[in-house]
Formats: C-alpha cells, structure tokens, sequence
C-alpha cells in the first residue's frame, strides 16, 4: 500500500474520530455498546456444542470476543432408562376415537439423552462451554407448551366468542398455573443436582465438581416461547433474573416487570421493501418459510433421506417446519434471514443501540440454513466497532448499572449516534394490510394501507400449498376439493411486487372442511407467528424430536 494511500487513510480516520467526539459533547449520556445476543434453545446435539464453543475460540483467537447463552433442558440429562424421574405437569390435547380431548403431559416432548456416555458427554460440554465464559439459562425441563388455550369461536362473527364483560370464552385453556411452573422448575434443578445418581453415572475425574453452572442460572426462556401468568411469580424464587420469552419492538431497551424481572425479548424485525414482520427466532422463520416453499415447490415433502440405519425414509414429517429443501430454497432462506439481521442490526447499531437478540436452536431446519447463517452474522457483526457479542448476564449487569435517567436517555436515542455510512440504505418498511370477509361460499380479501394502490402487485392464494387462484377471492368449493372432509385447511394469501417478490402474506384456516360445522375463521394466523408463542412447534413429535 502507498504512503498516499496510508496518509489518507489516517486523516479520514482523525476527522471520523473527530466529528464522534464533536458529536458525543453535545450530549451528556454516553453512547451504549451495541449489545448482541445470540442464543441457542436447547441442548441436545453434542456435535453442535462442540461446533459453537469452537467458533468461538477461533474467534478469540483472531482477537474477537464473543460468548453465547444456551437455555438448555434436562431432559437430555435422562435416558431412556432414567426418563421415570421427570413427571411433566400441564396437560395437551389430542385425537382420540374422532374427538380432541386434553390428557395430562406425559414422557418429553423433544425426547431424551441417548445413553450415559451420551449425557457424560453434553456434561462436559456445558461445564466446558461455562468456563470458556459462556452462559448456561433455562428452557424448562421438557419443551411442553405452557401457554395453549383456544378460544370457542363464534359462528356468525367468525372471531372468538367473548362474555358480557368482553372477555374471551376459553374452548380450551390449558395454561400453566402458578403450581405447574413449580413443578417444573423443583425437577428442572432436581435433574442438575441427581444427575450421575438418577443415570447411576460414575463422575469421571473432570466431574468431580459436577455442574459447574448450577448456582449460576440466571435467565428463562420458555419453550415455544408458551408463557402464562403462574410464570412471573415464580421466577424470582429460582434465582431467574432475567426472562426472554417475550416479543417486542426492534429498538426496545429493556425494562423491568412488577415482578423485578428484566424482560429481553426477541424482535419484530421490520421487512425492507415488504410488510411482514419476522421474529427474530430460527423456528419462526421456518414457518413461513415452509409455507412459501411448499407452494414453490410442492414436491418437498416427497423428498427422502436415509436414517441412522441406511434406510429410506420421509425427510420432512410435518409441514409447519422443513428439515430438507432444495439447494434453492436453503439459499433463498439464508438469504432472506441474512438481509433480515442486518437490516435490524443496521437500524439499531445506528440508532438507538437497543439490543440485538437472535435466538436459534442446534436444529438443522430448512436443510441447515438458519444455523449457518447465525455463525454468519456472528461472524460479521462481532467484530465491529462498539459492538459487544455478550451473554445474556453481562447485558443484565450492564443495564443493573444504568439509573433510569440514562436508560430512558437510551430508548430516546438521546446520546451521540454513530453517522451512517452512505452505504447502508435500507428500503422502507411498507404499509400494507391484508383482511379477510367469507361466506357460506367464497373468501374475499382486500388491501388495505397506503402501499395497497402501488402498481404492479399481484396476488395468489394457495389451499394447503396448492394454487387455487391468483385475485382477491376463493370459491370455498376449492377448499373442499382439496381438502378431505372434515380436516383443517390453511387458505394462504400472497401479495407480490412488480419484481416478484412476496412482500405481504396471510393465513387463515378454514376448519372442518366439507361438513355441516364447516367454519372459516377470519382470524389471521401469521399475526400470531410475530407474537412469537406458536402453539402448533413440534405437534406429532412427541418423545423422539431431535435438535434442541
């Protein structure tokens, strides 16, 4: 490199240095970091432990800080054999002769550890990874939904019935009370503590200690981000500090609730250029991921693998989540994540730093997408200037140090900003609704907001991944013919740009299909998938899910 090119070089860098320092005198607060959180739910995968903790030090090694938080279960701590000493609380609902019906929880949801060499192993990965100043929180014991109710829907408005105080009239509510979430976390820290004695486990010398992590648990995240109000109290009473199962605004700086509990929630990322938002989890995005891709490319889930076994069998076992997809559709979906995360790293790093939180799984979804894009991101934001690559308990010790003053300093944005480079310039995020009327033999949609005029959308809407039409309506004999009698349908609805590309999609479900209790809800599901609880994750998956 020239002496010009060095001499230009380190008076552009003096006169950015300047220009901050102009710009941080005229305020008395001091820009924060730009906080990253990056988090892995669940803690099955021992290749996957091994992988992260070795990023990481790659990372340190080239002069990078940077340290995970893994919520992890206990389940994985119990073998086939030791599964008896967890008794889940809470109830589910399944079929049976024809008809729904709540049981009591049995077994695990996302299944257990293999063997005892199996946990001895994940063992020593976790006190490993705690050493290495990684952060071990909780995801409760075994990943059941503690927030499902179901409202009684109402025939005529096609919306949930609701009582003479307008409060909703529960078909089903199978929410954890206060005592469930007890229970749960009494086994959670009874499995830490009786580990080698439930698996009749010898320690091995580098266990001695056993888990190293167990006094330091200070975070919560509950599975399929099921919340209820038996949780909040409870928290407190088991040293949790700090909850992560909430959504909120992209440039939300954390508060505390009544409870003293710092909530850090996962974000409603804005789309660039389109009008959905994205929550900022690997499994939510699957799931519309997977809608899209199965109306793309229907021929997914006939797509075959072999097990453990050599034998052939299925690759996708449900719709709602994909495990294996075409090379295109992996790259399509790295792609959008990708764009997604800088877009919100962008608008907050350059306004007004609230956190960034990713949460994903050790799961390889949509053919190991979003897990090679979360090393990606880490790889690309984690070293930048200002930024901060932390677990969870530090952003908790540096917001414990803040006054009020300085954090309501923080939300307003009221400090020096980082000037914005010419480069990142991102497209607007459109303002576009899409609503939904029926009767007994069509689905009309509508647009509504001030991008519903611009030229050149189109529309197309799909019956269970199969293009029924391509307007604002659908004849609801087309639902019936597609759909056997009396199952459920999920009608899409996507709107494309001139370009394309989807920019705004909605999905409501048209319920016993064919019979005479037929009923189209005109409730929009996806609302529910950016309020992050998706009481649908891993139905049908009971006892043998892998991943988490």
């Amino acid at each position: 490199m020239s002496k010009k090119w060095i001499t230009k070089g380190l008076m552009a860098l003096g006169m950015l240095t300047q220009e901050v320092a102009m710009a941080q005198s005229s305020s008395s607060t001091q820009r924060p970091p730009q906080f990253v959180l990056l988090a892995f739910d669940g803690s099955y995968n021992n290749d996957v432990w091994q992988y992260s903790r070795d990023f990481t030090k790659l990372k340190k090694s080239h002069g990078v800080d940077s340290r995970f938080t893994y919520f992890i279960n206990p389940v994985y701590f119990l073998t086939p054999d030791s599964k008896s000493n967890y008794q889940p609380p809470g109830s589910r609902l399944e079929s049976r002769n024809g008809q729904t019906v709540a049981v009591k929880n049995r077994g695990s949801a996302i299944g257990w550890g293999d063997d005892n060499a199996d946990v001895s192993t994940r063992i020593d990965h976790m006190n490993d990874a705690y050493l290495e100043g990684h952060e071990i929180g909780s995801h409760a014991v075994g990943h059941f939904d503690a927030g499902y109710a179901q409202c009684s829907m109402n025939k005529l408005t096609r919306k949930c019935d609701r009582d003479e105080n307008n409060k909703i009239i529960w078909k089903w509510d199978l929410r954890w009370s206060e005592a469930d979430w007890r229970s749960e976390f009494e086994q959670f820290y009874s499995i830490l503590d009786n580990v080698f004695r439930f698996n009749g486990l010898r320690p091995t010398a580098k266990q001695s200690r056993g888990l190293l992590f167990r006094d330091e648990i200070k975070g919560f995240r509950a599975p399929v981000l099921g919340i209820s109000d038996g949780l909040w109290p409870n928290l407190p009473k088991y040293g949790i500090q700090y909850d992560t199962s909430k959504t909120n605004y992209e440039n939300y700086w954390p508060q505390r609730n009544d409870y003293g509990t710092w909530n850090f929630p996962l974000a409603e990322i804005l789309e660039p250029g389109g009008a959905r938002r994205w929550i900022s989890m690997d499994y939510n995005f699957c799931v519309r991921d997977s809608a899209r891709v199965l109306t793309e490319e229907p021929e997914t889930m006939s797509l075959m693998k072999r097990d453990a076994n050599g034998q052939q069998v299925k690759a996708n076992k449900a719709r709602d989540c994909l495990n294996m997809v075409s090379a295109k559709q992996k790259a399509k979906a790295k792609a959008n994540m990708m764009n997604l995360y800088r877009a919100y790293f962008d608008r907050n790093y350059y306004g007004n730093r609230a956190p960034i939180h990713i949460g994903h799984h050790f799961s390889q979804w949509m053919g190991g997408a979003y897990f090679e894009t979360f090393f990606e991101f880490a790889n690309e934001v984690c070293g930048k200037p200002e930024v901060k690559c932390v677990t969870y308990a530090e952003l908790m010790n540096f917001m414990n140090g803040k006054s009020s003053s300085e954090i309501e300093a923080y939300k307003k944005g009221n400090f020096a900003k980082l000037p914005r480079p010419k480069s990142v310039t991102l497209a607007r995020h459109w303002d576009l609704d899409v609503d939904m009327t029926s009767d007994e033999n069509v689905m009309k949609f509508a647009l509504s907001g001030r991008d519903a005029s611009r030229r050149g959308l189109t529309q197309l809407v799909t019956v269970n991944g199969t293009v029924v039409s391509e307007g604002l309506e659908t004849k609801l004999s087309e639902v019936r013919r597609i759909t056997p009698a009396g199952e459920t349908a999920d009608v899409r609805m996507a709107i494309f740009d001139f370009n394309g590309k989807e920019v705004a999609t909605a999905t409501y479900k048209v319920m016993n299909v064919g019979t005479k209790d037929e009923m189209v809800s005109e409730d929009n599901i996806e609302e529910r998938w950016t309020q992050g609880h998706l009481p649908e994750a891993h139905q049908g998956e009971m006892d043998f899910t892998r991943g988490h």
